[in-house]
């Protein structure tokens, strides 16, 4: 009977640590997700400050220039195939 006490006691030692482990876990992964969210909010004024200072054009600046580049080479394309309607 004494040995069944000494397991029981050793379970719930275990199942406790088990939990304070686990909420330690979830806490720690809260704060990973959050210095996650903010590596990337800094990354990305980085890159708009190096930008900037090189007289670069950001990256929605470039997409919005490739936007209107292929807009332009579709009305050439179309132009060309039909010269008579434009």
């Amino acid at each position: 009977m004494k040995n069944k006490v000494i397991q029981v006691d050793r379970y719930a030692k275990y199942a406790d640590e088990i939990r304070e482990l686990k909420a330690r876990n979830a806490e720690l992964e809260k704060h990973n997700i959050d210095l996650s969210q903010r590596l990337e909010e800094l990354h990305g004024e980085y890159l708009q400050l190096r930008y900037a200072l090189k007289g670069m054009a950001s990256h929605g600046e470039v997409l919005a220039l490739r936007k209107k580049i292929l807009e332009l080479q579709n009305k050439l394309h179309l132009k060309e195939m039909y010269p008579n309607k434009h």
